[in-house]
């Protein structure tokens, strides 16, 4: 199955990913960058959205509860240049995987 893959970034790093061919959208707060996720999931010819930890800070586990609610497209959280993301337990990580979690 093929779709289209969305970034949801700043505007420091949009230029990279569109240099990558990503379809970029700038945000400049996480209010914004939920609404656009909002936005995009109703999109079917979408696949994938990345977004930067940098535009969703504090808000990361709102973003993973909207991903597992749906099945396309994948919402997948990327690492950020100011924001790092949460270190992750392997063994939620996996549980969550199995239906478990």
């Amino acid at each position: 199955m093929e779709g289209k893959v969305y970034v949801i970034t700043d505007a420091d790093t949009s230029a990279l990913f569109k240099l990558m061919g990503f379809y970029v959208v700038e945000v400049n707060n996480p209010d914004e960058a939920i609404s656009k996720i909002k936005e995009l999931i109703k999109d079917p010819e979408i696949a994938v959205i990345l977004v930067s930890n940098d535009v969703v800070a504090d808000r990361e586990e709102e973003v993973r509860d909207m991903s597992a609610t749906i099945s396309r497209p994948v919402i997948t959280l990327i690492p950020g240049m100011k924001h790092k993301p949460p270190r992750l337990d392997p063994n939620k990580v996996l549980l969550k995987a199995l239906g478990f979690g």
